[in-house]
């Protein structure tokens, strides 16, 4: 689910990383296996996690001034929880609504550099037609170009940003049924673990 909960990170990185302005884009072709959101859902009768690799956005970021702007956009009609009718009613009307809703998103809004690649994003997360303020915690790894980069497949620098926070489905006006509520918890658990490149 974006979730982008990443985009100013790279902001408090050194400035011996960028010469300039730089633009890292998320959810190329041949970067689709590294793009990996995960939502976790755990009751006392039932525990899944549901995955997708379908992850797209950007982030410009200026050292100098450390400032950055950027968004991910998550396909949620593409999660997967490896039950095939569990995933069908996550899709439905009645509950996510892809139909009418396709997209979870996370835009930043300010950074805070916690030392270190340890970053503290706050932005706007918006689910099911809601959009909430959210602050979360997250790493941010930058490396240049590089044989190593090269014989991973990557074009340009790389920057990997990962993290983790939770979110209340109730706050975004989905409503689990009743007779669901003990296998699916109104509480879930997202993970993000997104690279991006520039040239």
């Amino acid at each position: 689910m974006k979730i982008y909960a990443t985009s100013l990170l790279i902001a408090g990185l050194s400035a011996g990383a960028f010469a300039q302005s730089r633009t890292f884009d998320f959810g190329k072709e041949n970067l689709a296996p590294q793009q990996v959101i995960t939502v976790e859902s755990n009751t006392a009768f039932e525990d899944f996690v549901g995955r997708t690799n379908k992850v797209k956005g950007n982030l410009t970021v200026d050292i100098s001034k450390k400032t950055g702007s950027g968004k991910l956009i998550v396909d949620l009609a593409s999660l997967n929880t490896g039950i095939d009718a569990r995933d069908d009613h996550m899709r439905s009307e009645g509950w996510l609504n892809v139909a009418k809703f396709p997209t979870a998103q996370f835009e930043t809004t300010s950074i805070a550099s916690k030392g270190g690649d340890k970053f503290e994003l706050t932005g706007n997360f918006t689910l099911h037609g809601v959009t909430k303020k959210m602050t979360v915690q997250a790493t941010a790894k930058y490396i240049a170009e590089s044989e190593v980069t090269k014989r991973n497949r990557f074009a340009g620098d790389v920057v990997q940003i990962k993290t983790k926070f939770n979110i209340t489905l109730s706050d975004y006006g989905v409503k689990i049924p009743a007779m669901a509520a003990d296998k699916v918890s109104n509480n879930l658990i997202i993970a993000v673990s997104v690279i991006g490149t520039s040239k």
